[in-house]
């Protein structure tokens, strides 16, 4: 077969086979050129030694990215690609490295050592397409399979575990059942992974859209969801537990991270919050307070970014709150939460109550959806909802006596009166309203 590779990287591989050299590119890249996708990026890999591959391509910027690994980054118009030589790994500490590289002199050893038989093929133009492990059919049928010994490739690199899982939800392929049995016996060990190295991996796994039924991994890096599929809820407005409720508000929620993980988390505090009256029905109170604390915590272990921590834990404090189509609420909303968090509160009450009693809760989807169209509204009108919106400003509070705390107050108060009643918005209005405060 012939692929149609990125002509950096052929000016890479001319370069090495033109020198006694072999080369080829490997991994991600042949996978998805034989899937007719664009790769994010090339590695190649090479007899070449660092220190050769250094030297013949000195007239282009080199980087000695990995050197110890094997691994010289060559840059060409602007362009990185890796260059690997081709190596075997010795034996592997804390589930993640190898203690020490041997390099060798030919691709097959090479290739023995890669996770998956998707990712184990190698090419160029003169030899074609090496694959050792039929890593090409099993691109046609749809599955992910590990490259020889299931147990042990995930003993090496734990964080293999959830590339599995990556890769499945990026391509839609089902995990090989050979290979998912491998994955579960190993599971534990993902205790063992830093925490920023399994953020990016959930990060694309969620966003691909996959079932959250097929991540077996979910209970093992969130040990609290284990214990939510052991609180029942004898309420009128849930079928499930709350384990099974979370999972069908995850499968809900469109598929960007801090929402995901926000219906992940949303209910965790109801493990904490459980009450039962008189009357056998469950009661929950103040579990959206509760899960704020229990997943802040959760989110500082992953080492999540403030930012996006704020998104989350501000949806997760509000996500049982009162809403409604007016314009009072929907300005004063829409000035607290700013106008992105506000439409994704919209969207985790939605999925949260799509996941309930449909007889019970009809009446509140569409009251949300009613208040998502009245806020769009408010914005496409550009009526005020936040102080910069104000026909006045801090200076002309100052002009007309007030100094210092006042002047925040002030326009806090006019702020209100413009909520209340848009008309009050001009300069004038608003001077008069401040003279008759001021009185």
């Amino acid at each position: 077969m012939k692929l149609d590779i990125l002509n950096e990287a052929k000016i890479i591989l001319d370069k090495f086979n033109n020198n006694g050299f072999e080369a080829y590119i490997v991994g991600g890249c042949v996978r998805d050129l034989i899937l007719e996708r664009n790769p994010k990026d090339y590695d190649i890999t090479t007899s070449a030694s660092p220190k050769e591959t250094m030297e013949l391509f000195k007239e282009y910027k080199t980087i000695p990215t990995g050197i110890k690994y094997g691994t010289v980054t060559v840059i060409i118009n602007n362009t990185p690609i890796e260059v690997t030589t081709f190596r075997k790994e010795g034996k592997y500490i804390e589930n993640r490295r190898p203690e020490s590289v041997k390099f060798l002199s030919n691709i097959e050893e090479d290739l023995k050592r890669r996770d998956f038989t998707i990712n184990a093929m190698a090419y160029n133009k003169k030899v074609g397409l090496i694959d050792l492990f039929e890593g090409r059919q099993d691109l046609e049928k749809g599955i992910i399979r590990v490259v020889r010994d299931g147990k042990e490739r995930f003993k090496e690199d734990t964080i293999r575990i959830l590339r599995a899982y990556r890769f499945a939800g990026r391509y839609d392929f089902k995990i090989e059942e050979d290979t998912l049995t491998a994955i579960k016996q190993n599971m534990h060990l993902l205790n063992n992974v830093a925490k920023e190295r399994i953020l990016p991996e959930i990060k694309e796994i969620f966003e691909s859209g996959m079932d959250i039924n097929k991540m077996d991994f979910i209970t093992t890096l969130f040990p609290i969801i284990k214990e939510c599929f052991h609180t029942y809820q004898n309420n009128k407005y849930h079928m499930q537990n709350v384990g099974e409720h979370t999972y069908k508000t995850f499968n809900n929620i469109e598929n960007v991270f801090h929402l995901k993980i926000t219906m992940l988390l949303h209910d965790v505090g109801k493990v904490k919050t459980k009450t039962t009256d008189t009357e056998n029905i469950d009661h929950f109170y103040n579990h959206s307070d509760i899960s704020r604390e229990m997943a802040k915590n959760i989110l500082d272990d992953f080492k999540f970014d403030n930012e996006t921590k704020y998104k989350i834990l501000t949806l997760i404090k509000n996500h049982d709150k009162y809403m409604a189509p007016k314009n009072k609420y929907v300005k004063e909303k829409l000035n607290e939460f700013g106008e992105e968090l506000f439409f994704d509160l919209i969207k985790v009450r939605i999925a949260d109550d799509e996941s309930k009693n449909h007889k019970l809760v009809k009446d509140n989807l569409k009251r949300f959806r009613d208040t998502e169209e009245f806020a769009k509204r408010v914005i496409k009108n550009k009526e005020p909802y936040r102080i910069s919106d104000l026909k006045i400003n801090g200076d002309d509070i100052t002009s007309l006596g007030y100094k210092g705390k006042d002047v925040g107050k002030i326009l806090e108060y006019l702020l209100r009166e413009v909520i209340e009643d848009k008309n009050k918005n001009e300069k004038s209005k608003l001077i008069e309203i401040v003279r008759e405060y001021k009185k």
